[in-house]
């Protein structure tokens, strides 16, 4: 028969062999997580500079579409005629060419509010030159949109000091 000494030293010698596969197994573990966390990372990574790259030639086209109502100087000559192929062109760059790239943000907040500002300064007016107060309207909503698509580029980040 075992003395209570030898219980307790069975016991003890069990319960730390355990311990150690135990701490083992966790080590082990650890490290497949951590592998995983760092291979999603770097998939998330390249999929971030993809996105980018791809956002940046489909983007330069909608930028140059907005030159329309510049802020310096102030076009003269523009019409509700040409907002309307303004529009137009919009919708056909969205749905040919860059509306899938565009962020939710920059659709929410930009590109949308553009399209219904336009639908509404339309709805009203059909032709002839375009008012000033309507001009400042869609000319801050095209800033706006720049704004944004540069936002969505990172193009406006302050480089390396």
């Amino acid at each position: 028969m075992m003395s209570s000494i030898e219980i307790i030293m069975t016991l003890i010698t069990a319960a730390g062999g355990s311990a150690v596969i135990v701490a083992g197994l966790a080590a082990l573990l650890g490290k497949v997580w951590i592998d995983r966390i760092v291979q999603t990372q770097k998939l998330l990574q390249e999929i971030d500079i993809d996105l980018r790259t791809k956002r940046i030639g489909v983007y330069e086209e909608l930028w140059k579409s907005t030159a329309i109502l510049p802020k310096w100087p102030k076009a003269t000559d523009v019409t509700y005629e040409q907002l309307l192929l303004f529009s137009e062109g919009l919708r056909k760059w969205y749905f040919e060419k860059g509306g899938m790239y565009l962020s939710r943000s920059t659709h929410k907040r930009a590109y949308g509010p553009l399209q219904d500002a336009l639908a509404e300064v339309l709805r009203i007016h059909k032709t002839g030159p375009v008012s000033v107060e309507d001009y400042e309207t869609i000319r801050s909503r095209c800033s706006a949109l720049r704004t944004a698509l540069a936002s969505d580029i990172e193009s406006r980040r302050e480089g390396p000091e």
